[in-house]
């Protein structure tokens, strides 16, 4: 986790964009992918139960933001109400440690969040709407949704924490337009990684080779539960 210059709110520019295109959401389908198996204040950076734990939301509007079936565990504060000015995806990065991180953002003066947390075991929390910014890589943070994954850069994902994040993009791709691909820059909306920020991002390696490369199985597998075959 680290700490990162706070950046300003937007100023009021409140319609979000999916790669420069107006979103239009799809309940059903965002309802039916999350079923598949498997605060405020300023400042801005990095960090992050299982669907049946008390708070997991199963029936929750994707317009709202909140994933259904995952762990509903919002932040009080480090983070900003409604401050997203852009849709382009999903931003990758790692814990560097283990356990839930609700505790950690909701930290006063932490200024540090990021939207999902994904165990090492697959169970997903969620702390931070999609809608609203989340404080998890700097500049990229009104464009880019945030999913910290448990572990090290040193150890790969698990196959639980690969099915959980492409079940995050999933419902992201039919509830929020994101695309089902891999990002390699930040003008290129997809599933991408804090390091491709660079120094705007925070200039960090997060999260490390092993994770990075595990992006396109991820892929591969959120066209596999997109309606249709994505």
């Amino acid at each position: 986790m680290h700490p990162s210059t706070p950046v300003p709110p937007a100023p009021s520019r409140r319609r979000l964009l999916a790669g420069g295109g107006a979103v239009f959401l799809t309940a059903t389908a965002a309802s039916l992918l999350a079923a598949r198996p498997g605060g405020s204040g300023p400042g801005d950076d990095e960090r992050g139960r299982k669907a049946a734990l008390p708070g997991a939301s199963p029936t929750a509007s994707p317009a709202s933001g909140w994933m259904p079936g995952v762990a509903k565990m919002p932040l009080e504060r480090n983070f900003v109400h409604g401050d997203r000015d852009a849709q382009r995806g999903l931003v990758l990065h790692v814990q560097e440690g283990e356990g839930s991180l609700h505790e950690r953002f909701n930290t006063p003066g932490i200024k540090t969040s990021s939207h999902f947390w994904v165990s090492r075991d697959g169970e997903t929390e969620q702390y931070v709407s999609v809608l609203d910014r989340a404080w998890a890589q700097v500049d990229g943070n009104g464009s880019w949704a945030s999913v910290e994954t448990s572990g090290f850069a040193t150890r790969p994902l698990t196959e639980a924490q690969v099915d959980a994040v492409a079940r995050i993009y999933a419902w992201g791709a039919a509830s929020h337009g994101w695309p089902p691909a891999v990002s390699e820059h930040p003008d290129q909306p997809g599933l991408g990684i804090h390091a491709m920020g660079g120094t705007a991002w925070g200039g960090h390696d997060c999260p490390g080779t092993l994770r990075s490369g595990g992006r396109a199985e991820i892929i591969r597998r959120v066209h596999e539960l997109l309606p249709g075959g994505g």
